[in-house]
């Protein structure tokens, strides 16, 4: 694994925060997470090889690619390519009797990994780290068992550890899912692809689906069928085909750079090669509504993995934004950019409510909890509700003093929300716990580094 204090001594040492400061140049995002993830696990189950470009290198991904490995899947590195060479199936070949997959901080691997390995004849054990192991398994464990997948807890119910036990057979089921959430609704499924007979899955807002999309490519297209918020899942009768991806631009880490340059003046900001998937551009049209005349989005191509990708530029808003109102019909589409929203809206004029949102306590921390308390520290009016956030703008953010100390909580959207704050109130205060910005998004600070500006204005690109 790669060394993550050195995002720590980056910010501490190499990053100048001063008043004044602008956002300023070209931004390649890192790779999309989540398809890095799926492109994986789609090429290991295909028959042959698939090449990936630009797969994401941070820890939550090597997690997923360790783990396969350890199944028995060949995974080659060539310079910017990676070679995953299929099973042309789920009949994964562990090299002992017990495989123990330590999962780290990646809930994706984790809840993926669990509709993947539901039919399997060996024991497998999946953990995590102390925040993984704290977060909720048993609403991706409950519908799998129903279908016939067997495991146990090995400690606290509900959470990791836990062990899939061998099995045999599932069962297709309908079933409908509590929340909208692609991690649940991509490990089902995975499961059901296994299963005897077809699924039907209903979710209560459309969430990313970029599994599907992934389905598709890779030869599924007569395996699922979605229509509205109804998915139904045919099993496999032949293997998927191995294909070329290529792993666009995170939105989920542009939505940082992006929030910092409408907020300063003098920023302009090209973002190149991004992920334009409708199921990840939440935030996009949000910031859009706000600040129309401040982006421009360009479709560039729509080759990559179904996915369509292109460029954004981004420019100071000028004019004061207005607050604005999430609930949980746009929360599927914006769910981890809330951290960076949330600071957003303390620069916005008026009352800023961000409700049906309880899914946040269940990610890395509590994060209504976390956001609301971090943020206070710095100036912010923000009320905590029992689903949501209260949040009143604009606010000038200020550390208390020369000593004053946030923590990220080993959240990696919470610290780079919090280094986006440091910049915003032009104070170098000290940020507990950015170690796990490598998580998602390893050169932050650098990327950082190279844009930030001390000019009040800027030419043309």
């Amino acid at each position: 694994m790669m060394t993550t204090n050195l995002i720590s001594q980056q910010y501490q040492m190499q990053l100048q925060i001063k008043p004044g400061q602008s956002i300023q140049g070209t931004y390649q995002t890192p790779a999309d997470k989540s398809i890095s993830h799926r492109a994986l696990i789609f090429g290991a189950i295909a028959a042959g090889n698939t090449v990936i470009d630009n797969l994401l290198v941070s820890d939550d991904v090597e997690r997923t690619q360790q783990a396969l490995q350890a199944l028995g899947i060949q995974i080659e590195t060539r310079q910017h390519q990676t070679v995953v060479h299929g099973l042309a199936g789920f009949n994964f070949q562990p090299q002992h009797s017990l495989t123990r997959l330590n999962l780290g901080n990646s809930g994706t691997t984790a809840r993926l990994l669990m509709g993947l390995l539901a039919k399997q004849p060996h024991t497998i054990q999946l953990s995590g780290d102390l925040s993984l192991n704290q977060r909720p398994m048993a609403r991706v464990i409950s519908p799998l068992t129903t279908m016939g997948m067997r495991a146990e807890y090995l400690a606290d119910h509900g959470m990791l550890p836990l062990q899939i036990l061998p099995t045999t057979q599932l069962r297709g089921i309908k079933y409908t899912l509590p929340v909208a959430s692609a991690q649940l609704k991509s490990a089902l499924i995975l499961g059901a692809l296994q299963a005897d007979a077809p699924s039907h899955f209903r979710q209560p807002a459309v969430s990313r689906d970029h599994t599907e999309k992934m389905l598709w490519q890779f030869g599924g297209c007569s395996n699922l069928h979605v229509e509205g918020n109804l998915l139904t899942v045919s099993p496999l009768q032949r293997p998927l085909q191995a294909q070329h991806v290529v792993v666009p631009g995170d939105p989920s880490s542009a939505a940082f750079l992006i929030s910092a340059a409408l907020l300063l003046p003098g920023s302009q900001l090209l973002v190149e090669n991004q992920s334009l998937n409708e199921t990840r551009t939440g935030f996009l049209r949000l910031v859009q509504q706000l600040a129309p005349q401040a982006i421009e989005v360009s479709v560039s191509r729509d080759d990559t993995a179904g996915e369509p990708r292109g460029d954004i530029l981004v420019k100071h808003a000028h004019q004061q934004l207005p607050a604005f109102q999430i609930n949980g019909r746009l929360l599927g589409c914006l769910i981890d950019e809330i951290p960076i929203l949330s600071l957003l809206a303390t620069q916005c004029q008026g009352t800023t409510i961000i409700r049906e949102a309880t899914e946040l306590r269940y990610k890395e921390t509590d994060r209504l909890h976390v956001i609301t308390t971090e943020l206070t520290k710095l100036g912010a009016i923000i009320r905590e509700q029992p689903d949501g956030l209260i949040i009143e703008g604009p606010t000038k953010l200020h550390a208390s003093d020369d000593e004053a100390t946030v923590s990220a909580h080993a959240d990696h959207r919470i610290a780079m929300m919090l280094v986006i704050a440091a910049i915003l109130s032009g104070q170098h205060f000290s940020i507990e716990g950015l170690d796990s910005i490598a998580i998602s998004n390893p050169t932050f600070i650098t990327d950082l580094q190279q844009l930030l500006r001390v000019e009040s204005q800027w030419d043309q690109l």
